[in-house]
């Protein structure tokens, strides 16, 4: 008798969860990945993503290093601007050496595009949707969803962003441990003139 593969819901869509989901189909596993945005986010748009050492390593094992390496940024020059104080600027390789002698930048969206089309096939992907509910019973997690009817799955991973649904039913609301360490940070791209 077949054994049932192991269900695993990934929460999110970015670059975490279809990541995670392409490395466990490949080990046998059976994810699906929900996402709350109705298609994927795809494009240029978010942040610039930074690949070091063993990110690389794992993006050339996935098969898609040409592919992130053709759409790498061409960041040159990175800027600070603090009020009232001159910029500090640097070199963006220069700020790479020190951390890894292997690095890419990546637009967000671009990198998440390539992942998802490398394992689309073979993953289970549900968007336009979110986890409501958890409740877990012995070795299950039954999942109930904003709009699709209610599963169970094996084992439920967050890899929803920042503010976090899933970490939220898992673990309470997040001002009840977050802090505010006194700055922010804007990243914005101009052009070269």
């Amino acid at each position: 008798m077949p054994t049932r593969r192991c269900r695993v819901l990934i929460s999110g869509a970015s670059v975490a969860g279809p990541v995670l989901a392409y490395w466990l189909q490949r080990f046998g596993f059976s994810p699906t990945v929900v996402e709350r945005t109705p298609e994927l986010r795809l494009g240029g748009g978010g942040h610039a993503v930074d690949l070091f050492g063993p990110a690389v390593t794992l993006m050339e094992w996935m098969g898609t290093l040409p592919e992130i390496e053709a759409n790498r940024t061409r960041t040159r020059l990175i800027s600070l601007v603090r009020p009232g104080r001159p910029p500090v600027e640097a070199a963006a390789e220069g700020l790479a050496e020190g951390v890894s002698s292997k690095h890419i930048e990546i637009m967000r969206g671009d990198l998440a595009k390539i992942i998802y089309e490398l394992a689309r096939e073979n993953v289970e992907y549900v968007f336009d949707d979110s986890v409501a509910t958890l409740q877990q019973s012995g070795t299950e997690v039954q999942v109930t969803f904003e709009r699709n009817a209610p599963r169970t799955f094996e084992l439920v991973v967050g890899a929803d962003g920042l503010h976090s649904t899933t970490r939220r039913l898992v673990f309470g609301d997040e001002h009840e441990y977050l802090r505010f360490l006194g700055g922010y940070l804007a990243v914005f791209t101009v052009p070269t003139t």
